[in-house]
């Protein structure tokens, strides 16, 4: 394993300008990350980290896409990662058998309740972010039902009224 230390960081790291230092650094992220970079600035400064080689883009394996997604519905936060999220956990993941030190840099609490589950160290730029993992359940608050095949937003097919999501339990 490299001893050296990896961040994979997440488009909430560029917008918000983190930039790690330090020696022997690595860092990572997914090419789906540049589909939302919409500032012109933030885009000139990642394609600068891209050109003089500080920053690795890579698309995860599918094996960790499919563990992701697992352990994001198991959680409850399958309906609230975006493509990118998913794709971040899943390279962090992978790249967490290779690095001894890894940590994934999201403002993201969807994104940092999952990595919580699967023990991939985290770390916020501009807020607290999370203290304690939670599973969500998602439930009508109008008949009080809980679904676990149904996402917040969608309605319920008992009553009708729209699915929210609350904690089941916290880790």
């Amino acid at each position: 394993m490299s001893g050296r230390k990896a961040f994979v960081l997440d488009t909430s790291a560029f917008i918000e300008g983190y930039e790690p230092t330090g020696y022997g650094l690595e860092l990572y992220t997914v090419p789906e990350v540049f589909d939302e970079l919409r500032d012109t600035i933030v885009r000139m400064r990642v394609q600068a980290a891209l050109d003089s080689g500080k920053l690795t883009v890579e698309t995860p394996k599918e094996e960790f896409t499919g563990e992701v997604m697992r352990a994001a519905q198991e959680m409850g936060d399958f309906a609230s990662l975006s493509t990118t999220d998913v794709s971040i956990l899943a390279l962090a993941l992978q790249l967490r058998t290779v690095h001894v030190d890894l940590t994934l840099i999201s403002e993201d609490y969807s994104v940092q309740n999952v990595a919580s589950r699967l023990g991939i160290k985290y770390r916020s730029v501009a807020t607290l972010g999370i203290s304690r993992g939670i599973v969500w359940e998602t439930y009508c608050p109008g008949c009080h039902r809980t679904y676990d095949e149904l996402a917040p937003g969608e309605d319920c097919p008992i009553c009708g009224t729209r699915l929210k999501k609350k904690p089941r339990t916290k880790e």
